[in-house]
């Protein structure tokens, strides 16, 4: 079927939907274009389902992800930033806000969400790791080390860590 059929069936079926199913809709569709890997439709279907329902933090950290993950980092912190006003006991917003900051460069302020994540979640091997490899990027080989290992103990994958310190080292030297 053609695309510009397809959308105008979508829109037909959207026409007689109540507001929730609406939302629903662009949600469900948002999160299968995530998964096929086309964020830009998914920032679009998360957009729209926002529009229907402007507080919530869930669609706020879905658009987030999508954004973080067409590349566009900074859009990606903005609504990360809704998300944790929204709901700031949510640790999962804090560590992946932490990535676009770090993937920003901005090494500091991630360090400061991975460390909020954990706050929230004591045992999460993943925002350890993630503040290890910001921490070697640093040069703070010492904090590096700590969470490394903390990381390790609550069952990281070694490997990967391994390879994300081993770049961060490289960036470090490259800085140097």
């Amino acid at each position: 079927m053609p695309r510009w059929l397809s959308d105008l069936i979508d829109r037909y079926r959207q026409r007689n939907l109540s507001a929730p199913e609406k939302t629903l809709t662009s949600y469900d569709k948002g999160v299968r274009a995530t998964a096929q890997g086309n964020h830009a439709l998914a920032i679009r279907r998360f957009t729209e389902a926002l529009s229907a329902a402007p507080d919530s933090n869930k669609l706020y950290h879905h658009r987030a992800d999508a954004f973080a993950l067409n590349g566009q980092h900074l859009e990606a912190i903005v609504d990360y930033d809704v998300a944790v006003r929204l709901e700031p006991a949510y640790p999962d917003t804090y560590l992946d806000r932490g990535n676009s900051r770090y993937a920003l460069g901005n090494l500091d302020d991630a360090i400061k969400d991975f460390s909020e994540a954990i706050r929230l979640k004591p045992d999460w091997a993943e925002a350890y790791a993630n503040r290890a490899v910001a921490y070697a990027e640093r040069g703070d080989a010492a904090e590096s080390e700590e969470d490394s290992a903390r990381a390790r103990l609550l069952g990281v994958d070694e490997a990967r860590l391994t390879e994300m310190l081993n770049d961060a080292a490289r960036t470090n030297a490259d800085q140097d």
